[in-house]
């Protein structure tokens, strides 16, 4: 009887000893989930500049299918021929950006440069690009390989390395008609294409989101309002 009675006591006795959970905790973890899902929280692009070689032009009309389609704008300039180089050293890049305004800057460089095996020189190129585009976001479409050609890994991969996963999109290995078998130029339907596997890819792996996804249901290729073509040899 003694025994079960001290057991009973002390029973009671840890009941009372043992701390209760703070209130606060619950009431904290909203809260606290909240602001976690906040700063993971991508920004909307509203507004897209896509700048930069002879397959800008196509791919700015395809992306602009999307923002017709989804409730965004893109502007775009042309510099037929252009590389790396040429946009970092141009003094007239950051003014463009400014004048533009946009909420990201989509890049498409490299076509003409696919060959170099030994693409260290343009790194100081590709840093004035990337410093001209500042605090927006930027997306860096990588070239796609030439019809019966190998080389351009080298230089896809180094681009990669530079630029990181959430900016660089690695066009390299996608198939992609073309207009003929000797033009390193996708067809119509090559770019659609290629758009589409670009807006695919920015939910999982780009720094911000569009305001949609959903395919064009009509017109797939549109011209952007803001369209400015520079031929091969006129400076930017």
């Amino acid at each position: 009887m003694l025994k079960k009675t001290i057991f009973v006591t002390l029973s009671l006795l840890s009941l009372l000893v043992t701390p209760a959970l703070p209130a606060q905790n619950a009431a904290n973890r909203p809260d606290e989930q909240a602001e976690a899902e906040k700063k993971n929280e991508k920004d909307t692009v509203r507004k897209i500049l896509f700048i930069g070689d002879s397959m800008t032009g196509w791919l700015a009309e395809a992306l602009n299918g999307y923002g017709k389609q989804n409730g965004f704008d893109v502007a775009t300039v042309v510099w037929d021929g252009s590389t790396i180089q040429k946009w970092g050293k141009s003094p007239k890049l950051t003014q463009i950006i400014e004048q533009q305004e946009p909420d990201a800057v989509f890049v498409s460089l490299g076509t003409n440069e696919l060959f170099d095996t030994k693409p260290d020189h343009l790194k100081g190129s590709l840093n004035e690009i990337v410093k001209a585009v500042g605090d927006r976001h930027l997306l860096w479409v990588g070239p796609p390989s030439w019809n019966g050609k190998t080389q351009g890994g080298v230089l896809n991969k180094w681009l990669d390395e530079q630029l990181g996963g959430d900016v660089f999109f690695r066009s390299f290995d996608l198939k992609l008609p073309r207009q003929s078998a000797s033009n390193v130029h996708p067809s119509r339907q090559g770019m659609i294409d290629w758009v589409d596997a670009i807006v695919d890819w920015i939910p999982e792996h780009a720094s911000f989101a569009l305001p949609g996804y959903e395919k064009p249901s009509a017109q797939k290729m549109v011209r952007p309002k803001t369209f400015i073509y520079k031929r091969m040899k006129e400076s930017l």
